[in-house]
């Protein structure tokens, strides 16, 4: 077999004792990252209160993460096997879908990028999911399939003993430059683009209102002293005695009327007072400056729960992004490394890339934890209620407060009975309850 002279003399293997703990830490992380998948995708399929915009994407990602673990579980079962059908589809797994995590990681980024300068809602983000399936599950397809069917006298099988696992042999390293590791950092540095220039954009627009809100607060009240200053109120007290003018002699309303006019022409500061037995116009004044007032305020509200909405979601695919960085940056550096040297690797790098690179679901979980605190705390106060008291949150005995919190349905619907998918919810950690019957 010249693949595995050629593997045997050129590669620095690690020692026995590293290759077992290497097997180890892959199954281990492996359990956990499956395990946080099936939480994504249990409580995402139990609730709408977890399908917010950017949950969706995690929750497609948890797909191709298990595919992963799948691969990544078999750990170096194949790796002296590189014929078998082990060994073959174990490659295809890990080549398949270890790539597919950064290509989601990219298109939540491109989320962002569609939120902040196209002004896409929650809908319109919805209607690109299909298109996110088709690229991110798709354009690692074709080189994955074809290479199960390629070999070679010289160097043999494609999918063979790349130390971790079964993958992409030390024999074909520049298919792994070129394939795998190659395109996936163009995906970083995009992702990273799109993250900068964003950030930009939300630390100014969030400035601006800051700005708009102190300038709102001042301009009203400065108003407020102008209207104050401009309409004084003068109070004239007036006493009408109903009587007869022809029995008493006395001036009628028109003559004192004439009269006081008459009077305000002798000097500088008279008035005319006019009486009349209509009721005065409303102020409207009061009434515009009150309704302004309200409308302004609803404004920055609105405005408020939209910057708020775009900045928990750019949070979250900043720390989707982190979570690429540490699972990329190891195997890359030693992948390089092998590159550059001939096919000699660094045992280390070998171990942390044996760590971080069967966690992608896990990391993925860890994300929607943080993101969703508020509906997890819900869902399991929701579980252990119904495991305790095995009963519906509707029998639930306590104070109206309490039967509130325990009101979250593992079926939760909003008024429509659509799934809650909104991109201001991602502002808080509101969840929508349902109607009390």
């Amino acid at each position: 077999m010249p693949n595995k002279i050629l593997s045997k003399e050129s590669l620095t293997f690690p020692s026995p004792d590293a290759l077992r703990a290497i097997t180890v830490i892959e199954r281990v992380g492996s359990v956990f990252s499956l395990l946080g998948c099936i939480f994504i995708i249990v409580t995402f399929l139990s609730s709408s209160a977890f399908r917010k915009p950017v949950n969706r994407l995690v929750f497609y990602a948890s797909f191709g993460n298990m595919a992963v673990n799948v691969g990544t579980l078999i750990a170096r079962e194949y790796v002296d096997e590189e014929n078998s059908v082990g060994c073959q589809i174990q490659g295809f797994l890990i080549q398949q879908f270890l790539p597919s995590d950064a290509l989601w990681a990219f298109a939540m980024a491109f989320n962002v990028y569609l939120t902040f300068y196209f002004k896409f809602d929650a809908e319109k983000l919805k209607r690109m999911e299909k298109w996110y399936l088709l690229i991110c599950y798709g354009v690692p397809l074709p080189p994955a399939l074809i290479f199960v069917f390629i070999s070679t006298k010289s160097r043999g099988r494609i999918y063979g003993d790349a130390i971790l696992w079964c993958w992409v042999g030390a024999s074909w390293d520049i298919l792994r430059v070129a394939t795998f590791y190659g395109p996936i950092w163009i995906i970083i540095l995009a992702t990273f683009f799109i993250y900068i220039r964003a950030g930009r954009e939300i630390y100014l627009k969030r400035r601006q209102l800051r700005q708009a809100d102190s300038s709102s607060h001042g301009g009203h009240d400065y108003e407020m002293s102008k209207l104050d200053e401009i309409s004084p109120t003068k109070t004239t007290e007036i006493s009408v005695t109903t009587e007869s003018a022809a029995q008493t002699g006395q001036k009628t309303e028109v003559d004192l009327h004439r009269d006081i006019e008459s009077k305000a022409d002798s000097g500088p500061g008279a008035y005319s007072i006019t009486i009349s037995a209509r009721e005065p116009p409303p102020v409207l004044s009061s009434i515009n400056t009150s309704t302004n007032a309200s409308q302004s305020k609803a404004r920055r509200r609105k405005n408020h729960e939209a910057g708020g909405a775009a900045w928990a979601y750019t949070k979250c695919a900043i720390l989707f992004f982190t979570a690429l960085l540490v699972t990329w940056i190891p195997s890359s550096t030693n992948r390089v490394y092998s590159l550059v040297h001939g096919g000699q690797t660094v045992v280390l790098l070998e171990i942390l890339s044996a760590i971080v690179l069967p966690l992608q679901g896990f990391w993925n979980a860890i994300i929607y934890l943080v993101t969703s605190w508020a509906a997890v705390k819900l869902f399991f106060s929701e579980v252990m209620h119904r495991v305790t008291n095995g009963n519906s949150p509707s029998d639930y005995a306590g104070s109206p407060k309490d039967q509130r919190h325990h009101s979250f349905t593992l079926r939760s619907r909003n008024r429509k009975g659509e799934d809650t998918d909104s991109m201001t919810e991602l502002a808080g950690n509101a969840i929508p309850m349902p109607k009390s019957s």
